[in-house]
């Protein structure tokens, strides 16, 4: 069984997440995905409660065949460094064969993460492309959507129908979510 990491903070989860992994599915040897909720990045700093993320997460993958949230990370000391979440899974799931998914922005600034040389060296790293013109990947369709884009657009009234599932959608705004 080969799994994908798809690590995120997923403030919010949205279409482009969940369609990065559908095709990673259909176009690699991976099994199954685990979306990986990072609590507390070391790069960020404004986040939602992690248990609400987790919430909008599992409706938002509610009827996805091979894709799930994995929560490994909240129970562990923050902020989260990818590699230590690394060592645990391996340590948990020793039969397990785990390889990381990252858009092409976050390997470009890969050399900049803790422990970064044993993450590359170790494991394989499938990287999808941000943005057309860069796309010299196997996947040929290009989700440009990002969760700050989400968020700045429901701080400035801006419709983010087609950004996020329905549900989600809903939820947030049933919920003020993101408007500060």
């Amino acid at each position: 069984m080969i799994i994908g990491l798809y690590f995120g903070s997923f403030n919010p989860i949205h279409n482009g997440h969940i369609n990065i992994s559908r095709e990673i599915l259909k176009k690699t040897e991976i099994n199954n995905i685990w979306m990986v909720l990072s609590p507390k990045s070391p790069t960020k700093t404004s986040l939602l409660d992690k248990n609400i993320r987790c919430k909008l997460m599992d409706m938002a993958l509610n009827g996805e065949d091979n894709i799930s949230i994995s929560k490994i990370e909240f129970d562990m000391p923050q902020p989260n460094y990818t590699y230590k979440t690394l060592n645990k899974l391996k340590k948990e799931f020793p039969d397990q064969e785990f390889k990381i998914i990252m858009g092409q922005d976050n390997y470009d600034n890969i050399n900049s993460w803790k422990e970064y040389q044993y993450i590359k060296s170790n494991y394989e790293i499938i990287v999808y492309p941000r943005d057309e013109k860069n796309n010299k990947s196997k996947f040929p369709k290009i989700f440009n959507i990002s969760s700050s884009l989400i968020r700045n657009n429901i701080r400035n009234n801006i419709n983010i129908n087609g950004l996020v599932p329905k549900v989600i959608e809903k939820e947030i705004y049933d919920n003020n979510y993101y408007f500060k």
